[in-house]
């Protein structure tokens, strides 16, 4: 079951419009940029490995998709799903799933997160602006998986030196 699980999670992030490929190059960028050195792609894939492959993070990924699912499904009479279609401020769900990944890898991938979640560069901050669908969770499931991986990187090449 466990690798089902965390392939159902990869295959949902790709159906959702993240690929493998998505997190790898915002993972890349936000190294470079944060710590400006050159990545190690062998390293930055084992990393982001490591991380997708975890059952907890792949239960989360799940969830938050769902959530992110069936809002758009959600009656326009219910009150949060303007909430949710406007990512208000206060809805802060979103913001504890994604801790709930980046707490699994260190304080330092937290804290990045935040960060990433408050920035939007990329990716993340293009996921977050798209009203076709509802992603109030996804973004912030794509900035967890940067931040934890690129955390995750730095202990696959030894330690965090920085």
């Amino acid at each position: 079951m466990t690798e089902a699980l965390q392939q159902a999670a990869i295959e949902k992030l790709i159906a959702r419009g993240v690929t493998l490929q998505d997190v790898f190059e915002g993972t890349e960028t936000f190294l470079i940029e944060k710590f400006h050195d050159e990545v190690d792609g062998d390293a930055l894939d084992k990393a982001i490995n490591r991380v997708l492959h975890k059952d907890e993070v792949a239960d989360i990924i799940l969830t938050a998709i769902f959530l992110d699912e069936q809002a758009v499904l959600m009656p326009d009479s219910e009150p949060l799903k303007a909430r949710l279609q406007r990512d208000a401020n206060g809805h802060n769900v979103d913001e504890i799933l994604a801790i709930g990944i980046t707490q699994q890898f260190s304080a330092a991938a937290t804290v990045h997160y935040g960060r990433l979640d408050d920035e939007k560069p990329g990716l993340i901050g293009e996921i977050n602006d798209r009203t076709d669908t509802v992603n109030v969770y996804l973004d912030d499931i794509l900035a967890a998986l940067i931040s934890s991986a690129a955390m995750t990187y730095l202990e696959v090449l030894g330690g965090n030196d920085y």
